[in-house]
């Protein structure tokens, strides 16, 4: 069953404010029911259920602002309850991968540092060898 984002309720929403729930926790829900309202940069719009089940989790309190795609809800099938293990290793993985990608850009750009200090070292010294073989100051 799925977890509830917040919507993008229109093109320039970045976030939005859950004004207020029309179903609490534990409530059966019904795909195109109405779950939340949400206001927008816009509007406020009444938010239907994606599909049936039971609202087994609200993350979100009324009045709080959320992003655009922020989990604000679970809705699970009967006997169902919202990940909680899951979301701790999701969040884990989450903050692991950007650590384990910055160390992989770091080691792209000393391998880069390394060959254009290479490159650049080999001329300096040909340039001081060449000076000092033909007697010449620079």
């Amino acid at each position: 069953m799925p977890e509830i984002q917040m919507p993008k309720l229109s093109d320039t929403m970045a976030e939005g404010t859950l004004v207020s729930w029309k179903k609490k926790k534990g409530d059966t829900v019904s795909a195109g029911e109405v779950l939340a309202e949400i206001e927008t940069d816009k509007a406020t719009m009444e938010w239907e259920s994606p599909e049936d089940g039971t609202l087994t989790e609200i993350y979100v309190e009324e009045g709080d602002k959320v992003n655009v795609g922020d989990k604000i809800a679970f809705i699970g099938g009967e006997g169902e309850e919202a990940p909680k293990e899951e979301e701790e290793k999701a969040k884990e993985e989450k903050e692991e991968k950007p650590e384990a990608e910055e160390e992989k850009e770091e080691e792209k750009e000393a391998k880069q540092r390394r060959k254009a200090g290479g490159a650049e070292g080999g001329r300096e010294r040909g340039t001081k060898n060449g000076a000092t073989q033909s007697g010449k100051e620079s």
